[in-house]
């Protein structure tokens, strides 16, 4: 795996891999170790354009949404409820 080494991104890491004729990829040890991924973890795939590809361990993102949703709660106590 390799580092890279810039003081903005402390942390960040990238590696590759290689798709397999039935679309399948090896996510390397040294990733799944560092992210404590296991057999039957779901991943969400993000894409912008044609040219990025992200994945993200699922439970990273429900720990995201329930933040924001809680951010959210903090702010605006009463939601807008329409009147008929």
């Amino acid at each position: 795996m390799i580092c890279m080494k810039d003081s903005a991104f402390p942390g960040n890491c990238m590696d590759m891999v290689t798709m397999g004729e039935r679309g399948q990829v090896v996510i390397p040890a040294q990733v799944r170790e560092r992210f404590d991924l296991s057999p039957g973890d779901r991943l969400m795939i993000f894409a912008k354009g044609s040219s990025v590809i992200c994945m993200v361990p699922a439970s990273s993102m429900r720990h995201l949404v329930d933040v924001l949703n809680n951010q959210l709660d903090e702010s605006d106590p009463e939601p807008n409820v329409p009147q008929n």
